[in-house]
């Protein structure tokens, strides 16, 4: 490139080449001096805007779209990319901003109640109870969320976010463990270290979550946490630290939940970065610490969860679907021993989850989902090991 920087076929290898690795500014460089040499080039001008916009300087895409709709030598498939990248500047330029992503469907479950192969001996942590034995079921089941951005719009970058969530399933046999859980994040987010490290962003929030099941009901819950996000390396990286509060109340199908009730801290790193044009990599690192009113329910507890998303052609034509294998491992390290079930050994186990998830674009914003996935918690105590093979299915919308 070098030798020959006015040479159109080059350039645009070594962009792709630089794009690839994730090195999105050398990318960019490359099809600047590119233009400088040619400024009627639409396909690196619609090239550059898309770099720009991933990088989230939406003024400067702004401009490379604009040009690329009023180029005689854009393709009509170029210039309808460019206005979906220019309405969608638009939304994110906006001082107020709304996404949101909801999905509705049904899913069936090899054990629904995510009962044990063997029953305890006395029902403390998993009670001896009909509805809670091993089955197979069906449900249909819902979820949504809902994000709102305000922007101060001064050059720090500070925000205001509201975030709502929420599911729900219900059963159709099984109906102990039909589930609903709302949950409502508010605060701040401030820009810090803008000159040391790219994007960062700092977020204290506050946490209103809000579950109910007949297995579990709770109530009372809060807490609050700490979030972070910065780019280092090509690698966008969110820690970010969590407390809540929790309040069970037992019922007759789970008297001992009560002693649940207690406090949980969690801190995790989630990263995310390019390996290609058309996948991914995401990871998160967890650790979660439970105190509970009895301490046979406290634990500590590891996770990684590592996804790959990935773009493939669609058989018939249109848009890629995205396909997304995933993997989970996870110890957990009871306190002490349940003194109703085996009195003289502390439980230990080991979860593991293995699936993947296919989006089908049907239309503009909206896909249909399936999603499969095999769920093990081995314990040292046999009859609290657990397994559970899942398939869902169900269109989705994001907005």
């Amino acid at each position: 490139m070098l030798s020959s920087p006015s040479s159109l076929d080059t350039t645009l290898r070594y962009a792709v080449s630089a794009k690839q690795r994730g090195d999105l500014e050398a990318a960019i460089g490359a099809l600047e001096r590119l233009l400088f040499y040619n400024s009627n080039l639409s396909l690196v001008e619609f090239e550059l805007g898309t770099l720009y916009f991933r990088l989230g300087s939406y003024q400067m895409a702004r401009g490379y779209f604009e040009r690329v709709l009023n180029a005689a030598d854009a393709t009509a498939d170029m210039k309808e990319r460019a206005q979906e990248y220019l309405d969608e500047i638009a939304k994110r330029l906006q001082p107020d901003q709304w996404s949101g992503y909801a999905q509705t469907g049904f899913r069936y479950q090899t054990n629904a109640s995510f009962g044990p192969t063997q029953q305890s001996l006395i029902g403390a942590t998993r009670p001896i109870n009909s509805q809670l034995r091993p089955q197979p079921d069906g449900n249909w089941f819902g979820a949504f969320a809902l994000n709102y951005t305000h922007d101060f719009e001064n050059q720090s970058g500070d925000v205001f976010e509201v975030n709502l969530g929420g599911y729900t399933a219900q059963q159709f046999h099984v109906s102990a463990v039909d589930t609903d859980l709302l949950d409502i994040r508010v605060g701040p987010r401030f820009g810090i270290f803008l000159d040391d490290l790219n994007g960062a962003s700092l977020n204290p929030t506050r946490s209103q979550p809000e579950c109910c099941s007949q297995m579990r009901p709770t109530s009372e819950v809060s807490g609050g946490g700490v979030t972070m996000h910065f780019n280092w390396a090509n690698i966008a990286l969110d820690p970010y630290a969590e407390f809540r509060q929790m309040d069970y109340h037992s019922t007759g199908l789970y008297p001992l939940a009560s002693g649940l009730t207690g406090n949980l801290v969690t801190a995790a790193l989630q990263a995310s970065s390019i390996i290609s044009e058309s996948v991914r990599w995401n990871a998160r690192w967890a650790f979660y610490s439970s105190n509970d009113a009895s301490p046979w329910f406290s634990y500590n507890r590891f996770a990684f969860d590592i996804w790959f998303p990935c773009a493939i052609a669609s058989p018939w034509g249109g848009p890629n679907w995205v396909l997304t294998p995933s993997f989970t491992v996870s110890p957990w390290f009871y306190r002490q021993p349940d003194p109703a079930i085996v009195p003289f050994v502390t439980e230990h186990a080991f979860e593991w989850r293995a699936g993947a998830g296919l989006d089908i674009p049907i239309q503009d914003r909206i896909a249909l989902g399936l999603a499969v996935q095999y769920r093990a918690i081995i314990s040292n105590i046999p009859g609290n090991t657990v397994r559970d093979f899942t398939v869902s299915l169900g269109p989705a919308v994001r907005f």
